[in-house]
């Protein structure tokens, strides 16, 4: 693998771009993939295609990206089945860390299985109203019987 030089987007939009004259296919910096790695090599290439994006300000020069999350929401299956039959405190400090959907699921699906109380069951099932709510989760009622 060689070198490679990163650029970033500079605007709050969407900003599409190509890594020469001639790409057919380009590139999209959006907030989820806002960097893209350019190899050395093909750097003139890149700045030629990209000429008006970068006089603009639209893509600027960035350090590579970190490639480490830390985040509340990795969560494996020993770990949920931990929290979930564990001390109630605990589980719900956890859950309030937790903001992914999938994994309060999971958990969700955990503590079915196990048979654990309803108040385990209710904290879990609250978190996940409280998530779906913020991600407009699509539910078979807005779907209008679509399956």
């Amino acid at each position: 693998m060689g070198d490679f030089v990163y650029y970033k987007k500079n605007v709050p939009y969407v900003i599409g771009g190509r890594f020469h004259s001639r790409d057919s296919i380009g590139f999209s910096l959006t907030p989820v993939q806002p960097c893209v790695a350019v190899p050395v090599e093909g750097l003139r290439d890149f700045k030629m295609a990209n000429k008006t994006s970068l006089i603009e300000g639209l893509i600027i020069p960035a350090d590579e990206p970190t490639l480490d999350w830390e985040t509340d929401n990795a969560i494996g299956d020993e770990q949920a089945l931990e929290l979930v039959k564990g001390n109630f405190l605990t589980l719900k400090k956890a859950l309030d860390k937790i903001s992914s959907t999938a994994i309060v699921v999971k958990m969700l699906d955990i503590a079915k299985e196990t048979d654990r109380p309803k108040k385990t069951l209710a904290a879990i099932e609250a978190r996940l109203a409280e998530l779906q709510e913020d991600e407009n989760f699509v539910t078979p009622e807005m779907m209008r019987g679509v399956q």
